[in-house]
């Protein structure tokens, strides 16, 4: 019989899902600078680098309902997230 360590392979298992995550995550933010790029270009502005950008995209916001930016573009509310974005533009020196 094998003894196999199951919080190593579970280990294993959650940086596979990380990894793609990961790369879900800069994907999907290339298709936003090739549609919305005046929207990704001020969201990078605002955040301070793109990688910071990415992430806050793929996250879910209390301001947007629990939902991620992405879903909100999806519900057709582009104009929310302009408002959010001006939100973070007042509170960052750009």
């Amino acid at each position: 019989m094998r003894n196999v360590d199951p919080f190593k392979n579970m280990g294993a298992r959650l940086e596979a899902i990380h990894a793609t995550r990961e790369q879900v995550a800069f994907a999907a933010f290339s298709l936003l600078e090739e549609r919305r790029r005046d929207f990704s270009n001020m969201l990078v502005i605002g955040l301070g680098n793109r990688t910071r950008a990415v992430w806050w995209m793929s996250m879910r916001h209390r301001n947007l309902d629990g939902r991620n930016a992405y879903q909100v573009i999806a519900d057709g509310e582009e104009d929310r997230l302009w408002d959010v974005l001006e939100g973070i533009r007042s509170t960052t020196e750009i």
